[in-house]
């Protein structure tokens, strides 16, 4: 009987030895495989990721574009003309006149001639600032026009002087102009048809921005 109750005492004991789980390192999750441990663990050798370096803004403003408009209290006009950022203008009041060469960035012109100053903001389809001219300074507002309107040119060679004609046409038909012989000889131009101005029996064809923007920004040749 004695022999009997330890064969079943033993064979209802629990086995510890075999079922008691084996204490978690402090700090360690006791879900996690060594599969996942693994995975979790950078890699020394990978090469970090390139961040690429943010896209330069692109200039806002305009690859070709035409203004012309009315110089406040001076009652002459302006005109500029943008081309892939070659920037030429002319300010004339019939007396006086100014061709003009410059930069455009951000929306904003500088262009620089004899005893001239011009700086101007684009906004609105209108270049708006400030003509400085000798010791007189006027304001203008130039709106976008389209051909026929806008700036137009001329050039001719007579018994070795040059002959030099700029005109300025707004929409409403308003035009001005001056045509000079050399540097300090000149006078008033006729209004502007767009046709071939005859000065004194010469012809001269006048040209818009995009026929004579490269020649007259090309540096002067050297004198031989």
């Amino acid at each position: 009987m004695t022999a009997g109750l330890t064969v079943a005492s033993a064979t209802a004991s629990p086995q510890i030895q075999e079922t008691s789980a084996v204490p978690a390192a402090a700090g360690a999750d006791p879900l996690a495989t060594p599969e996942a441990t693994d995975e979790a663990t950078p890699d020394a050798t990978q090469e970090p990721e390139e961040v690429a370096a943010p896209e330069p803004e692109e200039d806002p403003t305009p690859k070709k574009a035409d203004y012309a408009g009315v110089v406040d209290q001076n009652g002459g006009l302006i005109a500029i003309s943008i081309r892939n950022g070659k920037v030429v203008g002319y300010f004339c009041d019939g007396k006086i006149e100014a061709w003009l060469r410059g930069t455009a960035a951000d929306n904003t012109l500088t262009l620089e001639g004899k005893d001239t100053l011009v700086t101007a903001a684009l906004r609105g389809g209108k270049a708006q600032g400030r003509i400085e001219y000798k010791n007189k300074s006027w304001r203008f507002s130039a709106a976008t026009v389209k051909k026929p309107s806008g700036l137009y040119r001329a050039t001719a060679q007579v018994r070795g002087a040059r002959v030099v004609g700029g005109w300025i046409k707004l929409p409403n038909g308003q035009s001005v102009g001056r045509i000079m012989l050399g540097e300090n000889s000149g006078e008033a131009a006729a209004a502007f048809d767009g046709g071939v101005q005859e000065w004194y029996g010469i012809p001269l064809t006048p040209q818009d921005p995009d026929q004579f923007i490269d020649s007259f920004l090309a540096p002067a040749a050297p004198a031989s």
